[in-house]
């Protein structure tokens, strides 16, 4: 329908298509000669109106809600942009140089990034961490986190991307964020997605000044500050093996735990999961330690053969030992587990 002012300055409405090259044909042969600049003016403004909101991205549910077909190459090309920056050792430059670039990321993904930049004492000296969020909102502040870390272990060596261990989480994550907003998904709770610094401890022994700093530093503000809001966590590390099974340690929550499993095999495009007998310190153990309701998915396993670990934390963990199906996968996973929960 289109608002037309004839010449005695009357309304009169008439209907209107618009074929895909954007060209308007007014129906009943009115004769756009008889208006003034001034109206003509006014009746484009009104259709150039009608044509966006006609345009607008209309609502989702979760329910209805699917990753795109070529998410697991989009997901990849992150990865394959954010390995550029390495190594990452936390309080490092690089390390500075990520959590910008996440930033920046973030906001194309159309959400507000925040930094939460502090300086911790360490069992090497005084390092600052960054991490770096952002909330996805839903109908109540009641809070879903998806969790990973951008950081990489530091002694390595130059050159050493950490591509699977820190790279592949950033990936899905900021693809999943990237499709939630593009597809203006509803959801019940608000999603908050958190890349964390300094996951890895120096040396292999974690303590409490050794590791899992960004997770403890959140864990503790939700622990003090917002204890009501947080409902559950979901943690992803190390999800890009080309042989990908996503293992669940035995220090997880059992209720989450469970509905992970359902998750995996309702759907068979969803990444393998099985339940380790051991327990696992990730990004995921500062909040189950503190009550909160968490669940780590991680390949233990990422090698030359599928059940070696020879190319974690070595020179040998770059992009090309990716694969984008188990990115994909991962992403698919993680929304499965989104819709039982949210």
């Amino acid at each position: 329908m289109c608002i037309i002012i004839d010449a005695k300055h009357e309304i009169i409405l008439h209907d209107f298509s618009i074929n895909k090259f954007g060209q308007i044909s007014i129906m009943n042969n009115i004769h756009l000669s008889i208006l003034g600049k001034t109206k003509l003016s006014i009746l484009i403004a009104i259709i150039a109106c009608s044509c966006c909101i006609g345009c607008s991205k209309q609502v989702q549910t979760l329910a209805d809600f699917k990753l795109e077909e070529n998410s697991g190459s989009a997901m990849l090309k992150y990865v394959e942009r954010f390995v550029e920056i390495s190594p990452r050792d936390s309080g490092s430059v690089n390390s500075g140089r990520a959590a910008q670039w996440l930033s920046k990321e973030i906001k194309k993904c159309g959400l507000t990034p925040k930094a939460d930049t502090w300086i911790e004492q360490t069992n090497i000296g005084r390092i600052a961490f960054s991490n770096i969020y952002a909330d996805f909102p839903g109908e109540s502040p009641k809070t879903i986190l998806i969790g990973c870390h951008y950081d990489t272990k530091s002694g390595i060596g130059e050159g050493f991307q950490g591509a699977n261990d820190g790279g592949s989480s950033v990936g899905v994550m900021l693809e999943l964020m990237r499709q939630l907003v593009e597809n203006n998904v509803k959801t019940k709770h608000t999603i908050r997605f958190a890349f964390f610094d300094g996951e890895e401890c120096i040396g292999e022994s974690y303590s409490a000044h050794n590791g899992l700093h960004g997770s403890t530093r959140m864990a503790n503000y939700y622990l003090n500050e917002a204890k009501d809001i947080l409902e559950n966590v979901i943690i992803i590390d190390m999800v890009g093996d080309k042989d990908l099974v996503l293992e669940i340690p035995r220090n997880v929550t059992p209720k989450l735990a469970k509905q992970a499993m359902i998750a995996a095999m309702e759907n068979k495009n969803a990444a393998r999961v099985s339940l380790a007998s051991t327990y696992c310190i990730d990004d995921h153990w500062p909040f189950v330690e503190r009550g909160f309701s968490a669940i780590d998915l991680i390949d233990y396993t990422y090698g030359s053969t599928p059940n070696s670990r020879d190319y974690w934390h070595t020179l040998e963990d770059t992009v090309d030992k990716l694969s984008a199906d188990s990115l994909k996968k991962t992403g698919i996973l993680v929304v499965d587990i989104l819709k039982l929960i949210d």
